[in-house]
């Protein structure tokens, strides 16, 4: 019976064997235009797809349906600053029209289940926030019904996407297109510059079509681009192509075939999505591909991840191109990192700079954002630039070397334009400010992973301090949560980010107390250097933006740094600095409460330097935080004095126009810096004023600083007035102490509550008359040196014109090999600096050995400072070399011969090491000898001053130079003299430019002319001698012995007057007679011979009284020439005439 069965069994299994397969053998078939696929589900129906193109990417398929009517992009609802949500008020109202972060792009490309789906832009499409009742947010995925291999079939494509103008002012563009899409209507106008619209390449499975592959449709199917819903109705349909010049509108295509424009969030357009099918790997199982019978198949041996279009694929070289050696671990729980991407990330650490230990200088992170891991050693690069350039405004310049700088490399999947992920998940908003989003993936404490994550471990492991991590920043300490970190900032003076994009914007965000103390900046943005240090100077300097129209309450007067609301110029805080330079009182915008002292700032344009205001309060924020600064000097103007904006009644008006008619005047009068030149030779008997302003940083000591001004001739001497007294003067000021410095934020406070701004400042004003009399030449200048105690130069006439050079810091093993993880900085200093720096003792892991360049003048651009380091537990063999002994001269002292080891730089008094020499400058000096002293005499003149030096005739120094003043004064006792018979000799009296005294016959010999009897002009010459040279030749007078009137005798309409005869060294008379006094319009009558005594004067008025005098004269020969020499006149008389 068994055996019965068991063959029928085999009988049954062999019939059914050789029976016809109706199932086809899997094929690949030639996809051609027309053609149509079955593949993929929705809404529990099969989806019918139609070939309309065939392009680079391979056969573009189009549904044959509308699949549903949803909303593109719903309004701002959950995340208002997350991607293109962030970049216009508009889309809060009516949905984004860029299809990068768009709902439809996240829907379309998603396979999550229901409620599930990841909506790129933070903003999903629920109720409320998409017109009626066509919320989503709790459908599955498009794709969530496919099967993986049919998924697999579908192409991932790389195409281009065009965007609108929100998009590409931020640079979020590729290529060099230039131009918004035009609007048309008409299908085959629709694309008329397609090419040269604005565009960025966007990657995806799924997506709708745009204006140009729409436009191919109608090119190869005719009317086949008007969509169908399952009714047979014609219905409208979005495309993916924006509305270019508008920040929301998207286009679609109407039921009647026309190109028209939508809002995103409307929900009543139909979804008509397309894909590229990949037709090497795609095969049908059925079907000839017609619509009946359509092609049924997909890709069953293509091998594909799961597919997800959350973010953009990772970086294509997912290997560091930078070194890890040095590098820092942290553990980011879900506070920080909720998707989990970047919860255990490795962050190489490179050393920019680092001139000092990192207790003696500020410590300034910088971290990096959307730079993936084969961009690091870009963004390496983009901080050394970044940090040099910003090392060119003052104040950073004159602390150059006071900053540690430290690189960390956090890697992000995707560079930042690419809309993927990033590390800090950095967004930018409606304002252009960049932040760390806390709900761009839920990671509520990312914008606290500098102070509680990076910080802590940076501090731990590479900070000199190695101060162990407080608590694990994944849990939340007992009491206050911020308080654990408050001792990071202690240590880092300073948070940045680098973003890696074109774009412009900038941030920066400062509450220590709650825990915020980073700037956000871009790489490569037109502006980026100037925005670094603008935002620089918000989180180190604690400067406020001055363009931001606002109102400043009256409690956070004191709080401000650089702003203020006092409109009083005699109660605004930088009352002192009114004049100086560019300082004013101003508003910052029209009608504002808030004002500024300059609208030249780079707090408040870019494209300026920093204010003095900001300067000022710069340099004292950052002598906080380092040792060894004492004393700031404002660079020192000079300006022609008028009056002019000298009172703080001259900074009243407010207004914009006020500010520019200062900077007018000022300019006009400005004579230093680039304006020394305006200086010039009608500069006679006007003023002019040295000003600086001071600023005490001690708060012990007072200072008393010199200052020195005169005006220069182009030979470097000192221009003098006539009588050639020096062009100079000379002025004290005392700079009181800072009594306030323990209230200006010092280290360790967590903020700037408020202080005095004028504690320890001194404004310094030094005016000067020059002489009428001032002998200028063209050339001159106005040369001024500011002096402390002991008489070193803090600031001269060049100090705003120096010049400055740059320095790089590296750091080498001694073999001359690169120190890993090191990338050495570039800072500038004035021309000549010798640099004074204390090496740290320790890089990383590295002991310091020696360093070259120090210490000596920096005249060149490219000046290289090398820090030479090794392992700590390598042990070290001298390589000791003879340093010669060098023999004392007059100019300096010498030294024994001692050796110096080239490895390590250390010094040693024997041959074999035994006895280090510790401390080189003190050891073995040898006194200089004696001067051999000469001298030259420089004879003094009458015009010019004469020197006595002495100098040394071995090395030609100069000992000392004894000025001999001229003899400016030389004078004879008596000028004018009266016969009297006898022979004259008036005394000669010389005097030098101190009021000295000569002496004659020592100093200079006298000798007169001959006949000094008689009337007549005899000279008298001085002829110079000793420590004197030159001549000078003076004049006397001997005058004829007056005479008087003996009577007045009155007739009509005339007078007689009779007077005394003086017939002796005379020749004749003169009588003058007038109606005044005073004898105006006198006139006088001469009377030729010395005989006659007596004149009648006729012809006058009657009745008339008259004043008359007499004198003599006499006529003598003086070089040939006939000269009267007169007597004075006599006693006056009166007559009145009769009539």
């Amino acid at each position: 019976m068994t055996k019965k069965i068991t063959a029928i069994f085999l009988a049954l299994c062999m019939a059914i064997s050789v029976l016809p397969m109706t199932i086809q053998a899997a094929s690949k078939p030639d996809i051609k235009v027309g053609d149509y696929v079955k593949m993929g589900a929705y809404n529990n129906a099969s989806i019918l797809w139609r070939c309309v193109s065939i392009d680079n990417n391979g056969p573009l398929m189009l549904a044959d349906k509308i699949v549903d009517t949803l909303a593109y992009d719903a309004k701002t609802n959950d995340n208002s600053n997350s991607k293109s949500h962030s970049r216009s008020y508009k889309r809060d109202d009516y949905g984004s029209n860029y299809w990068k972060d768009s709902n439809m792009r996240s829907w379309l490309n998603s396979t999550a289940a229901e409620g599930k789906v990841d909506w790129l832009c933070g903003n999903p499409p629920k109720d409320g926030y998409v017109s009626g009742v066509g919320a989503y947010n709790e459908k599955a995925g498009f794709l969530n019904a496919f099967s993986k291999s049919e998924i697999a079939a579908m192409k991932t494509v790389t195409q281009r996407s065009l965007v609108s103008h929100p998009e590409y002012n931020k640079g979020i563009v590729d290529g060099d297109a230039n131009s918004d899409l035009l609007y048309y209507t008409d299908i085959s106008e629709a694309v008329a510059n397609y090419d040269s619209s604005y565009f960025e390449t966007t990657t995806e499975k799924v997506f709708l079509l745009d204006v140009k592959q729409a436009n191919a449709v109608w090119k190869n199917l005719k009317g086949y681009y008007v969509a169908y819903n399952n009714d047979g109705m014609a219905w409208p349909y979005w495309l993916r192509t924006p509305v270019t010049d508008c920040n929301h509108d998207m286009r679609y295509i109407s039921s009647s075939g026309q190109v028209g424009r939508y809002a995103p969030w409307y929900s009543d357009l139909g979804v008509r999505p397309a894909f590229y099918l990949d037709s090497e790997y795609f095969v049908t199982t059925s079907g000839s591909g017609s619509q009946s019978s359509p092609y049924i198949g997909s890709a069953p041996n293509k091998q594909e991840d799961d597919y997800t279009i959350s973010e953009p694929a990772e970086d294509t070289n997912p290997d560091w191109n930078v070194s890890t050696e040095q590098s820092i671990q942290l553990t980011l729980g879900p506070w920080y990192s909720n998707d989990g991407k970047y919860s255990n990330p490795t962050i190489p650490v490179y050393t920019i700079q680092k001139t000092r230990s990192d207790t003696e200088n500020m410590v300034v992170v910088v971290c990096g954002e959307g730079y993936t891991k084969s961009q690091q050693g870009k963004f390496i690069n983009d901080v050394k630039r970044l940090w040099q350039d910003a090392m060119k405004y003052e104040p950073y310049r004159s602390y150059a070397d006071r900053f540690n700088v430290y690189a960390l490399c956090t890697a992000s999947e995707s560079t930042f334009d690419n809309g993927g992920s990033t590390f800090f998940d950095v967004i930018v908003d409606k304002y252009n400010s960049p932040v760390i989003s806390n709900n761009l993936h839920g990671s509520q404490w990312k914008n606290h992973i500098f102070e509680r994550c990076i910080g802590p471990e940076f501090i731990e492991k590479i900070h000199d301090a190695h101060i162990k991590k407080k608590c694990d920043p994944n849990t939340i300490p007992s009491g206050s949560e911020y308080e654990p970190y408050y001792y990071v900032h202690d240590y880092i003076a300073q948070f940045a980010m680098v973003v890696n994009t074109k774009s412009d914007f900038g941030g920066a965000y400062n509450n220590r107390e709650y825990g915020f103390h980073y700037f956000i900046s871009p790489s490569d943005s037109y502006r980026a250097s100037k925005t670094f240090a603008h935002e620089f100077g918000h989180g180190l300097l604690g400067l406020g933006d001055e363009y931001s129209n606002g109102y400043l309450l009256d409690d956070k007067e004191l709080k401000s740094l650089n702003l203020s609301s006092v409109e009083d110029p005699e109660k605004i805080k930088w009352r002192q600095l009114l004049g100086f330079r560019n300082t004013y009182t101003c508003r910052n915008a029209y009608g504002s409460k808030m004002l500024v002292s300059s609208y030249e700032c780079i707090m408040r344009d870019t494209n300026y330097q920093f204010c003095e205001v900001c300067r000022l309060q710069g340099f004292k924020r950052m002598s906080q935080l380092v040792k060894d600064v004492d004393l700031y000097v404002a660079t020192p103007e000079v300006k022609e004095y008028t009056g002019a904006y000298s009172k703080p009644s001259d900074f009243t008006d407010l207004e914009t126009s006020s500010y520019y008619n200062y900077t007018y005047n000022r300019n006009d009068r400005l004579l230093s810096g680039n304006s020394k030149s305006r200086f010039n030779t009608n500069m006679n008997g006007k003023k002019i004023e040295l000003r600086t302003v001071i600023q005490n940083i001690s708060d012990k000591n007072a200072r008393q600083l010199k200052f020195k001004m005169w005006i220069k001739h182009s030979d470097g001497s000192v221009a003098t007035d006539s009588s050639g007294n020096p062009l100079q003067t000379v002025q004290t000021f005392d700079i009181p102490v800072w009594n306030d410095k323990a209230n200006f934020w010092p280290l360790g406070a967590l903020d700037h509550i408020k202080s005095d701004f004028n504690s320890g400042l001194k404004s310094c004003s030094l005016i000067y008359q020059i002489p009428s009399d001032a002998q200028l030449k063209s050339g001159d200048t106005v040369a001024f040196q500011v002096l402390d105690e002991n008489g070193n130069v803090l600031a001269d006439d060049n100090t705003e014109t120096q010049r400055y050079t740059t320095v790089s810091i590296q750091y080498k093993f001694e073999d001359g090999s690169e120190i890993p993880n090191t990338a050495g900085g570039t800072f500038t200093v004035p021309y000549g600096t010798k640099l004074d720096l204390t090496p740290a003792k320790t890089l990383y892991d590295y002991e310091f050995i020696k360093v070259d360049g120090l210490n000596k003048p920096i005249v060149s651009d490219g000046t290289v400072v090398t820090y030479y380091y090794k392992n700590k537990n390598e042990e070290h063999t001298h390589n000791l070399t003879l340093v010669a002994a060098k023999a004392a001269t007059c100019t300096e002292g010498g030294k024994e011969a001692y050796y110096k080891c080239e490895g390590c730089g250390k010094f040693y008094e024997d041959v074999l090491g035994t006895k280090e020499i510790t401390d080189l400058a003190s050891w073995g000096n040898i006194a200089k000898i004696a001067h051999t002293t000469k001298q030259t005499v420089t004879k003094a003149t009458p015009t010019a001053n004469g020197k006595i030096v002495n100098y040394c005739s071995v090395c030609k120094k100069t000992l000392s130079t004894t000025v001999i003043p001229k003899a400016s004064s030389i004078k004879l006792k008596a000028t004018s003299l009266t016969y009297n018979g006898k022979v004259r000799t008036p005394k000669v009296i010389v005097k030098d430019r101190t009021g000295k005294t000569l002496v004659k016959n020592t100093d200079y010999t006298v000798s007169y002319a001959k006949g000094r009897k008689y009337v007549g002009k005899y000279a008298v010459k001085i002829t110079f001698k000793g420590k004197y040279s030159g001549t000078k030749t003076l004049y006397f007078t001997i005058k004829p012995k007056a005479t008087s009137i003996s009577s007045l005798k009155a007739g009509s309409k005339k007078f007689t007057v009779k007077w005394k005869k003086q017939a002796t060294q005379t020749t004749g008379y003169q009588v003058q007679y007038s109606a005044s006094s005073k004898f105006s319009k006198a006139k006088t009558v001469t009377v030729g011979k010395n005989t006659t005594v007596s004149k009648k004067i006729s012809k006058l008025s009657g009745k008339k009284k008259y004043y008359v005098r007499v004198r003599t004269y006499k006529t003598v020969k003086i070089n040939g020439k006939s000269i009267r020499i007169y007597s004075g006149w006599s006693k006056a008389k009166t007559v009145t005439t009769k009539k």
